[in-house]
């Protein structure tokens, strides 16, 4: 008997994920962010005609890729929305938990989303609601809990979020994602120190020090 009309056939959606995984693999290699539709139907070992009917279209497979980014940094999310122990600890946490994610494949889902997002009207929002506004969302509601404490100055927490994590995606793209490493190489733990302590004395209660901030290990 025929299946209705629109229903998938059973597997479906396993198999989409495995698609999705060789797929996202491919995309997170050096030169392969622009991989046209023709390479990651390869990239997932399948024909054209299947990932059309997996995917529909590469912007499909785009946003698949960052919604899947999104579900594995759940966690990663979590931790850095609550905060623990005084305001400078606190931020060397938070600054530990960015860095650590962008070293692992969220660093290549960034890029993933910016290459395929920047100014594209659909994969743009998909991109910044995917893998760029859960962490801020969660930075921000970390820094309103040192605003309620009376730890940090009464500021707007998203615009401090945004003012905190910024040096550290751009070092992250600098040194990893342009050849900075071999360019003009960062010292990471003085970058962190450095911002942590300006972070500190900008948005900190008036006389607090910026000597609990531990270093951090890109």
């Amino acid at each position: 008997m025929p299946r209705p009309k629109g229903m998938r056939a059973p597997g479906f959606e396993e198999k989409r994920r495995e698609l999705l995984g060789r797929i996202r693999t491919r995309l997170g290699e050096k030169g392969a962010t622009h991989a046209s539709w023709r390479e990651l139907a390869a990239a997932a070992g399948v024909g054209l005609s299947t990932m059309t009917h997996y995917f529909g279209k590469r912007d499909e497979v785009i946003r698949a890729v960052l919604d899947q980014e999104r579900a594995d940094s759940a966690l990663g999310v979590a931790r850095l929305a609550a905060p623990g122990g005084d305001f400078a600890t606190s931020l060397a946490d938070a600054a530990d938990e960015i860095v650590m994610h962008l070293h692992a494949r969220g660093g290549d889902s960034l890029t993933i989303a910016l290459i395929n997002g920047l100014a594209h009207p659909d994969l743009g929002p998909a991109a910044l609601e995917t893998v760029l506004e859960p962490w801020l969302a969660a930075l921000e509601q970390r820094l309103a809990a040192h605003v309620e404490r009376g730890e940090m100055a009464n500021v707007q927490p998203r615009h401090a979020a945004l003012a905190f994590a910024a040096p550290l995606i751009l070092a992250h793209l600098h040194q990893e994602q342009l050849g900075g490493r071999t360019q003009r190489p960062l010292d990471p733990n003085a970058l962190a120190a450095t911002h942590i302590g300006a972070f500190i004395r900008a948005y900190g209660k008036r006389g607090e020090a910026a000597a609990g901030a531990a270093p951090i290990a890109f």
